[in-house]
């Protein structure tokens, strides 16, 4: 063994001295550190670097007094910072939690077809924004005899029925109602229209008669469109105060010379189309509506040619048709009085250049495309002449374009169904127009038949729905259950690379989904 270097041996030598001098303090774990004794009373600061896992607090130096020791265990996931105080400078956050009462509002409403059950056909509904904030919806349905009930929603969903009817009067259960001295059976198809504020109107189909029936005697296509005022849309409408109302629509009864030569209704029932071209006869389907791009009032409305047949045109094209006439923008209970007033003719169940664009118009677009059909699957023939359907017109506008939407085929036949045209204004929606823009809305599927409904914008102001009602059309064929309950339906709007944008009505098949989400906001 080599000998020490010479200051080693010096050290060692003091330290014997020293030793020699005192007694030598007991060691707190002498056989730690093998015979190496550590000078008291020197504190030995060491400064520990963060672990990547032991936060330290910044500026706060951490003294320890530890044994010379070069194995120190320190577990890693207990942060210094549980050992030290906090610095009485940093200030204490405390982020309240939400109360635990304090609802969440909804970003969607969801339910499933049917929304309303039961028997409520050819269902409208108006949007009406409330004075605090949000909208409500109010649903009128065919009632056949009695008054209409209003119903009430906020998400298209879940409706409500008010206490109290449109009409507001008493009438005997299968008997004609009394309105202001005039009789009415065959109520069908009502919409709500909100005019101006303060100002809402009830358009409605019916067979009107001077005298009270007792029962109803069966509808013979003889009705016609009337419309009566209310100062609520919950009514009561056609008020005793105006004993003129309901009005059948028309020019101005009392001031319009030209009414007998413009679209109109008559005062009471009559199948005579007056000597006048048919479509000058406004039997049934009403639809008021206000251009927002102009400010324009259209109404569409459904008719009927003679029967039997009386001049060639008929005899090519027998059945209902649908058209629409502008209004007088002062006075929308009123035909606009001006020889000039446009006039546009939108679907003819006999225009076979608009079926075979419906048939192509998607990849299912086929299936039980029919204006002609009826409850057994036949072809309906009237007089020996071929007879089709195109009803329930209604109107809306999304941007550049102004939608009609319309239902074909016989009411209670498996292929009643509801199509579509578009284009950038209300004359433009002539069926003989060949730049408009057609489509399928709802395919019927499933045993059921869909059609006969209104097109509303939604609680968010932006998505757009068609509620219509659904028929069981193999319980009505084969039963005679002919009830028709409500459904919503979403419109989808798509793009197809033609230049126009997001203008396309999707084909939808409601038999083959029944969910309903609506966006609230």
């Amino acid at each position: 063994m080599d000998a020490p270097p010479p200051l080693l041996r010096c050290i060692a030598l003091a330290l014997l001295a020293g030793c020699a001098a005192a007694p030598t303090p007991a060691s707190p774990d002498a056989s730690a550190v093998d015979d190496v004794r550590v000078i008291p009373d020197i504190p030995v600061s060491i400064d520990i670097p963060a672990s990547r896992d032991i936060p330290v607090t910044p500026d706060i130096p951490v003294s320890i007094d530890i044994p010379v020791s070069i194995d120190i265990p320190v577990t890693p996931d207990i942060p210094v910072s549980t050992a030290i105080p906090r610095p009485r400078d940093v200030p204490r956050v405390d982020v309240p939690a939400a109360p635990p009462d304090v609802p969440v509002a909804p970003t969607v409403a969801t339910g499933r077809n049917p929304v309303l059950a039961g028997d409520h056909p050819d269902p409208a509904v108006l949007r009406v924004e409330q004075p605090g904030g949000g909208v409500a919806y109010y649903l009128v349905a065919t009632v056949d005899q009695g008054d209409f009930p209003i119903y009430r929603s906020v998400d298209l969903i879940h409706w409500t029925r008010l206490p109290r009817a449109a009409f507001q009067r008493p009438h005997t259960p299968g008997g004609s109602i009394d309105i202001n001295g005039h009789h009415y059976c065959h109520l069908w198809a009502p919409q709500l229209v909100a005019v101006r504020p303060g100002a809402f109107m009830l358009a409605f189909t019916a067979s009107r008669y001077d005298r009270a029936q007792r029962p109803c005697p069966p509808y013979g296509e003889d009705g016609g469109l009337y419309l009566a005022s209310s100062a609520s849309v919950e009514g009561p409408y056609a008020v005793a105060a105006h004993p003129w109302e309901p009005l059948p629509a028309g020019g101005q009864v009392s001031t319009c010379a030209l009414r007998d030569s413009l679209p109109r209704s008559l005062d009471r029932v009559s199948g005579d189309c007056q000597g006048t071209f048919c479509h000058h006869i406004i039997r049934l389907d009403g639809d008021v509506f206000r251009d927002p791009l102009d400010g324009r009032w259209w109404l569409s409305y459904s008719w009927f040619t003679n029967t039997p047949p009386r001049v060639d045109w008929e005899r090519s094209n027998h059945g209902e048709h649908s058209s629409l006439v502008e209004l007088d923008a002062a006075d929308p209970w009123a035909v606009r009085c001006s020889a000039s007033a446009p006039q546009v003719f939108v679907a003819n169940p006999h225009d076979t250049a608009t079926e075979a664009r419906l048939r192509g118009a998607c990849a299912r677009c086929g299936e039980r495309l029919s204006f002609t059909r009826g409850r057994q699957g036949e072809s309906m023939v009237r007089d020996g002449r071929s007879w089709g359907v195109a009803e329930g017109p209604s109107l809306f506008r999304r941007g550049r374009y102004v939608y009609a939407l319309y239902s074909g085929s016989a009411w209670d036949s498996a292929y009643y169904h509801v199509a579509w045209s578009a284009a950038p204004t209300v004359q433009g929606l002539a069926y003989d127009n060949p730049r408009r823009l057609v489509g399928r809305l709802i395919v019927p599927g499933g045993g059921m038949s869909f059609g006969h409904g209104s097109p509303v914008l939604g609680p968010d102001g932006r998505s757009w729905f068609y509620v219509h009602h659904r028929l069981r059309a193999e319980a009505c064929r084969a039963a005679n259950d002919c009830a028709r309950d409500v459904w919503v339906t979403p419109m989808t709007f798509d793009d197809r690379g033609d230049g126009n944008g997001a203008v396309h009505l999707r084909a939808r098949f409601p038999a083959e989904d029944t969910t309903v989400t609506v966006p609230l906001r």
